[in-house]
C-alpha cells in the first residue's frame, strides 16, 4: 500500500519522539523542508533530502513512501550501532539527558 511521505515521516518522527528541529540537526535537511514535507506542501522532496532522512532512520528511501516499510527495511548491523551513536552525539545535553532517562526507565 502506497503511503504519502508526509504520513510516513510523521509516524517515524512520532515513534522516535523527534521534533522537526532535532531531525533537521541530525540529517542536515533544513527544518523548513521537513515542515513542508509534513504539511504536504512538498509531496516529492529532493532525492538527497529523502536519502538523508531515510539513512537517519536506518531505512531505504523507498520505504518512506510505503506503509510498514520502515520496520521491514531495518537490519541490525555494526553500521546501525554507529548511526545510533552519531545520532546521540548530535543531541543537545538536555536531549541526551532525556533520552538516557527514558532508556533507563524502560529497562527497569
Amino acid at each position: 500500500m502506497k503511503l504519502d511521505i508526509s504520513k510516513q515521516l510523521s509516524k517515524l518522527m512520532r515513534d522516535n519522539n523527534l521534533s522537526q528541529s532535532a531531525l533537521s540537526r541530525a540529517t542536515g535537511v533544513p527544518q523548513p523542508t521537513i515542515n513542508r514535507i509534513l504539511s504536504e506542501v512538498t509531496r516529492e522532496p529532493r532525492r538527497d533530502s529523502v536519502v538523508r532522512i531515510a539513512n537517519f532512520f536506518g531505512i531505504t528511501p523507498e520505504s518512506l513512501y510505503e506503509s510498514g516499510g520502515a520496520k521491514a527495511a531495518r537490519t541490525p548491523t555494526a553500521e546501525t550501532v554507529e548511526e545510533i551513536y552519531k545520532r546521540i552525539a548530535m543531541l543537545s545535553i538536555t536531549e541526551r539527558a532525556e533520552l538516557f532517562d527514558r532508556v533507563s526507565t524502560n529497562l527497569k
